[in-house]
């Protein structure tokens, strides 16, 4: 039974620990990956901007689902393992740019900008993402992931999806 009280204490604490350097942490942040992908702009805009199927190529998108629009602008719920969000599209110029807002509904929140310009014979897609973690908690658990580390994981498995290499 000692070591139950042992094993609980140890996990409180390194959860308390999270908790006070997610504190310290600033609730913001913005990160940003660029890539060429060897497609026209218009064959990356076809995959990138069809929701629906984003889970037949990035595994980290589980389920897709059309919802009401939120303020008069298209929304989506969708399902990132363990998390459902639902995200609106807050600008969209054909070929060119997507933002999506994550409403905050739960653990984070924020913006996706998918940013598409002609580069030679192919595109460059700049993904930037603009996020805000509330809970402290997450914030220290922040500490250990890369924040670019799912732009990175999309870029590649949307050049995948084209037949080609996303290169940085």
């Amino acid at each position: 039974m000692k070591w139950v009280i042992v094993v609980g204490g140890v996990i409180a604490a390194l959860g308390l620990l999270l908790t006070v350097a997610g504190a310290l942490r600033p609730t913001d942040h913005v990160a940003t990956i660029t890539v060429h992908l060897a497609k026209s702009d218009s064959a990356v805009w076809a995959v990138a901007s069809d929701f629906p199927r984003v889970p037949e190529w990035f595994d980290e998108v589980k389920k897709v689902e059309r919802i009401a629009d939120v303020g008069g602008r298209p929304a989506w719920r969708e399902q990132y393992g363990g998390f459902t969000v639902t995200n609106v599209v807050r600008e969209w110029e054909p070929n060119r740019k997507i933002v999506r807002e994550i409403l905050p509904e739960g653990a984070f929140s924020g913006t996706w900008t998918l940013e598409l310009a002609p580069d030679g014979a192919g595109t460059k897609l700049t993904i930037t993402e603009r996020g805000h973690v509330g809970n402290p908690f997450f914030r220290g658990m922040m500490m250990f992931a890369d924040p670019r580390s799912t732009m990175r994981k999309y870029a590649a498995a949307l050049g995948k999806r084209l037949g080609v290499s996303a290169a940085h």
